[in-house]
């Protein structure tokens, strides 16, 4: 077996530039304080192409004395089209400030031995969901060296700086909208399986605003599938059951429930009105169009890297930073 080819260092670069090794750094490292003319960038750009180099990261924290990984423990619930769309914008917020995100794939780690293995990767702060770390949890990983751990939470929380990210909030959002569209028959869509919980307390926010008006709830558990609500919506068929408008939880259960509906012949939003939340790019293609609310991704993720960065330098935050984004309301014709 032949040996594995040796791997380019950054004096090979500065071999093949003719340039120092203090000049390739500068130049990767967009170290504008030394005088480089365009014409050396360039040469060591060539080299850096020709020779396939690639820094290494570890070795460059180092000398920095510390990394720029913000590091974001992969969430324990399912991945849906406005988290993956909020940590698209996270990436790029945080690139745009020279941080780099990376997502910790142990869905389970929380707690101390959490703190443990998020620390090992030496990350000059921690974005983490306050649910899985608690005071002393934060407490280890800043005696590990990890000086800013930024939280996630529904409120904020006394021990860390926390970003108010309301999921509950869009639930309250579309309860009030269909209140004052004069419904006063609604149903909720209450998953199981992993989102349980959390579609527990959408439920009850619905519960709490529509009960305030007198409007009772009918509670539908489901899954994603029109079979699952199937016996639901042959109830809804006599009129004297059915609810005239149903808060989906997201999106996506609320394309299922649209199919349902359709199934049983009956219709949007004529015979039922439905609300979904996350503002997913298929609700608008629909005829009609869904009904939704959401947080929008951008604003969140936007307070959340400016946060980061300035917990970075060492500055204090703005009172009003623990608000990162207000429900919104997108009215179509489903609703």
């Amino acid at each position: 077996m032949s040996p594995a080819p040796r791997r380019p260092t950054s004096a090979d670069v500065a071999r093949l530039a003719g340039v120092s090794r203090t000049t390739v750094s500068s130049v990767l490292n967009d170290d504008r304080s030394r005088p480089i003319s365009e014409e050396t960038r360039h040469r060591v750009l060539d080299a850096v192409r020709e020779l396939g180099y690639t820094p290494n990261a570890s070795a460059r924290m180092l000398r920095a004395g510390r990394s720029n990984i913000v590091l974001f423990p992969m969430p324990r619930l399912p991945l849906s089209h406005a988290r993956t769309t909020y940590l698209e914008i996270l990436d790029r917020e945080l690139t745009a400030r020279g941080l780099t995100l990376l997502i910790h794939g142990d869905r389970e780690a929380s707690g101390v031995a959490g703190a443990r293995r998020w620390a090992e990767h030496r990350p000059a702060a921690v974005l983490v969901a306050a649910d899985r770390c608690p005071e002393e949890a934060v407490d280890l990983l800043r005696r590990a060296g990890v000086d800013h751990v930024l939280l996630e939470a529904r409120r904020p929380v006394p021990y860390a700086p926390t970003a108010v990210l309301d999921g509950v909030s869009v639930a309250e959002l579309a309860a009030r909208y269909l209140l004052e569209r004069g419904h006063r028959r609604l149903a909720c869509l209450v998953p199981g399986g992993d989102i349980a919980a959390f579609a527990r307390d959408r439920f009850d926010a619905v519960t709490k605003v529509a009960g305030d008006a007198g409007v009772p709830v009918q509670r539908v558990d489901c899954e994603l599938t029109t079979d699952s609500l199937a016996r639901a919506v042959d109830l809804w068929r006599d009129p004297a059951r059915r609810p005239d408008a149903v808060y989906a939880y997201n999106d996506e259960f609320a394309l299922v429930l649209l199919q349902a509906l359709a199934d049983a012949g009956l219709r949007v939003p004529r015979d039922i009105a439905v609300v979904g939340t996350d503002n997913h790019p298929l609700g608008a293609a629909l005829r009609p169009g869904l009904t939704t609310t959401y947080l929008d991704p951008v604003e969140g993720a936007a307070a959340v890297a400016s946060a980061i960065e300035q917990l970075l330098r060492g500055e204090d935050l703005s009172p009003d930073f623990a608000e990162t984004g207000r429900p919104r309301l997108i009215r179509r014709g489903s609703a």
